[in-house]
Formats: C-alpha cells, structure tokens, sequence
C-alpha cells in the first residue's frame, strides 16, 4: 500500500486526508520539537523569570528545556494564548473554520483537545496509531478519550502519526521556519502547496506515479499517464517537471518515482483555495459533459437549517470512510476525484 498526501481543500469544514496513516515513523524527535515551541515562547526571558510570569516558584521552564518534565498540551496552548493573545483560536487557525462541535467551551481546555485529536483520528484505528507512535494502545485510547491528558510532545506526536499534519499544528503557535528542527520540512511543504495552487494537475500526476505499472522510461511513463488521466502529454510533463522541481519526485532510470508523501492542506490561502475547488469542480463538470465515467447527480429539497447542519456532518462521516477505503485499498489501479456541493440556495 501505498501513503498518499491528499490535497485538503475544505469542501467541508474540515476534510482530513484520505491516506493519512503512514507506514512508517515521519522520524520527528517530538521533544526537540516541544522545546523550541517552549524557547520561542520565552523569547528573551530567562527561564526562572518565564517559570515566575506564570505562577511557579520553581523553575519549572528550565525543567521543561531540560526535558525532564513536560507541561501538558492543554496547560502549553493556554500559556501560549495568555503570553501571546490572538483573536482567532488555534482550532480555528488549524481547521481555518470554527468547529461546530467547539460550541461554547475553551479551545485551550482538555476536553476540547480529545475532542480534536478525535477528529484527527476519523476512523483510523487506535491500534494502528498506537504501533505507529510506539506507545501502548491503552495509554493512546485514554488520551483519544479524554481520561488522561498527553503532554505536549506527546500531542506533536499523536498530530504526527495520526494526521500527517504536524507541521500545520505548529504553525498555529509558531513560524516552522524557526523551528530548526522542521524548517526544511516545512520549506519543503510550502514548495508542494505552492504547485498544488499554480498546477492543480500535477498532484493528479503525482497520485499516477503511485499505480501499479507506472515504473517505465521517462518518455513512455509520461504518455501512458496522460492515458490514465485523460490529459495531454504536455500537461504531463510540465507537471513532472513542477513536481521534481519541488522536491516531491526523482528521477531514476525507470522514470519518476514518488518521495515519501506528506500531507498538503491548501487551505491555508483561502483565495487561491477557493480556485482550486473551483478548479477540481469544473473538471468533474467537463468530464460529466463529455460522458465519461462516474457518480453525477443532484437533489433540491426544503430542510430545516439544522437539518441542514445534519446533512454536512452525515456528508463528513461518509468522507471519514471514504478515506478509511482509500486507506486500506490494493492495488493502485486508477486515480479517483472527489468534489462535493452541499449548501443552502439562498443569497448571503
């Protein structure tokens, strides 16, 4: 099975990826990760005047530098919206919506972090994400449930294997670009989003490069997946092109191969996301046109609005297993597109 990276264009309000359980570690060191969130919170301050600031008489920040404890996720996201107020909660700089499910409670409490790290997880199993993270099922499934409280390297962890989107986690407290530890990562990131925006296609080429029967030479490889996704040779190599140029692909005797995946969520320029929709969708509209293959259709009724809300949660349960098929399915035969369209018809 391959781990494929799903452009995450919220049609939804929050659509997770549909391959989202790696095979292997990302290879993180989690720690290392939590102390630079903790330095780049002190900032200038010592660590005895930080630990004073807020409330300790120990010196319980240099404890925390020093890896020799760790304040809890909750108590970590609450001292960073103290020290550094911002409007929008991190949930939603994350998700780039509120979450319906936030309601009135603290997006900086426990509960509410289970509550995220449940969405995070959709359908995936505890068992999985527990072998993956190297830690007992048992542990996992109390944080998941909210009867027990992860530190915060143990959260970076759990967003890690659990989501793939560790890196869009950090980036709601700090520039990843200060982060030694994930600064060519997150270039790297930035590099992959970036080609998703200027070429939606070459995603599409970059799921082709996963099929079986895809390893040929470099010429051969590109008009057979111009056969496979109905495209033009030429839009085929411009999107090589574009892929290797950002790191996502190489070149090797047997044609481009796939660099281990990572997860791109376009939502983080909200415009240009919004083109890309547009962009997936009038490719679904041009194909239904022509005949080709697939599943079009379309329904008008009358519902109350929080039916309506009820409609897009059952419509985000079939996406979560959706993705839970994606996940599990062998061989790689085909590239699949998904677009959806749920909404009221009424103006504003």
């Amino acid at each position: 099975m391959h781990v494929s990276p799903v452009i995450c264009a919220e049609t939804l309000p929050y659509v997770l990826n549909a391959r989202c359980m790696p095979e292997v570690s990302t290879g993180y060191d989690h720690e290392a990760i939590a102390v630079e969130l903790i330095r780049q919170l002190r900032g200038r301050r010592s660590c005895a005047e930080l630990s004073r600031r807020i409330g300790y008489r120990s010196n319980i920040v240099h404890r925390w530098e020093a890896r020799q404890c760790w304040p809890t996720a909750a108590r970590f996201i609450g001292l960073h919206q103290r020290l550094r107020p911002n409007k929008r909660s991190w949930l939603e700089r994350f998700f780039h919506v509120e979450p319906a499910w936030l309601g009135t409670r603290d997006p900086n409490s426990p509960e509410v972090i289970a509550e995220f790290l449940q969405q995070l997880r959709g359908k995936a199993p505890i068992v999985r994400i527990a072998e993956l993270a190297g830690r007992n099922r048992y542990g996992v499934a109390r944080w998941f449930s909210g009867s027990a409280e992860p530190k915060l390297p143990e959260l970076l962890l759990l967003v890690d294997v659990a989501g793939r989107r560790l890196l869009d986690l950090l980036a709601c407290f700090e520039d990843p670009a200060r982060l030694h530890s994930v600064r060519a990562q997150w270039q790297r990131l930035q590099l992959a989003r970036e080609a998703a925006y200027d070429r939606p296609w070459s995603h599409a080429v970059l799921r082709a490069l996963e099929l079986d029967g895809s390893a040929r030479a470099p010429m051969a490889q590109a008009a057979w997946i111009a056969r496979r996704l109905s495209i033009s040779v030429h839009d085929v190599n411009d999107s090589l092109r574009l892929l290797a140029a950002t790191g996502q692909i190489r070149k090797t005797k047997r044609g481009f191969v796939a660099l281990p995946a990572m997860m791109v969520d376009t939502s983080q320029d909200p415009q240009r996301a919004l083109e890309l929709k547009a962009a997936w969708t009038q490719t679904a509209l041009d194909r239904m046109r022509s005949g080709a293959a697939g599943s079009f259709g379309y329904s008008l009724f009358a519902v109350s609005r929080a039916d309506l809300q009820r409609l897009r949660d059952l419509h985000l349960e079939y996406v979560r297993a959706m993705q839970s098929v994606i996940a599990g399915s062998a061989p790689n035969e085909c590239v699949g597109l998904y677009c959806a369209q749920l909404l009221p018809l009424e103006a504003g």
